[in-house]
């Protein structure tokens, strides 16, 4: 993937050539297609991202302890647990106990919104960060919509997804000469993401 037909492109299979600057609207809308086609490893991402992650609808705020209990920690945040149907504190975030990233009995959610309840009856409409991202995928980067700002046709988003997805491993060069620009972070957040 590289605007030029250059050294490295000569040897490719195949050669994607998006405007230049549009990498990060590449790599989000091949991110659209791998799942809206549920081509993405869910266990995977609840074990080692924090998209499964409780966000308040009223600011986008993770939900935090400080929400939901009088001396709740503003470093504790929860998830929704798919077993016991109720909001569960994340594994290591906060002060909490085991110190450890294991899920232990909890199940965590992926996708969904609900409504939870503080110790004092407040109530937050909440939903998970992977059903928040979902949304903006399937609003913004299709890649029927994409194609406009990238230059590379839907199909070829399509079938770069496809493959990225099914790799058996997929490497992403991206190295300090990006993050030399002004959002470049985002840009490298995104082939993260990814």
């Amino acid at each position: 993937i590289a605007p030029d037909y250059n050294a490295s492109s000569i040897h490719a299979d195949e050669w994607i050539n998006p405007r230049p600057g549009t990498d990060a609207a590449l790599a989000l809308s091949a991110v659209q297609v791998i799942v809206a086609e549920g081509l993405h490893d869910q266990s995977y991402i609840i074990e080692q991202t924090d998209l499964p992650f409780l966000v308040r609808k009223d600011g986008g705020r993770f939900l935090r302890g400080s929400d939901l209990l009088a001396d709740g920690s503003e470093e504790t945040f929860y998830v929704w647990d798919s077993r016991r149907r109720k909001v569960e504190r994340a594994p290591a975030t906060g002060a909490h106990p085991e110190g450890t990233l294991e899920w232990g009995e909890i199940e965590p959610a992926l996708s969904g919104s609900w409504t939870v309840e503080s110790e004092s009856g407040e109530q937050f409409d909440v939903e998970t960060v992977f059903a928040r991202l979902e949304r903006l995928l399937n609003k913004e980067y299709r890649p029927e919509s994409a194609e406009k700002i990238i230059g590379v046709s839907a199909d070829t988003i399509r079938r770069f997804a496809r493959a990225f997805a099914s790799a058996p491993s997929a490497l992403i060069l991206s190295q300090y000469g990006s993050c030399k620009f002004y959002h470049t972070d985002l840009l490298q957040r995104a082939q993260i993401l990814l």
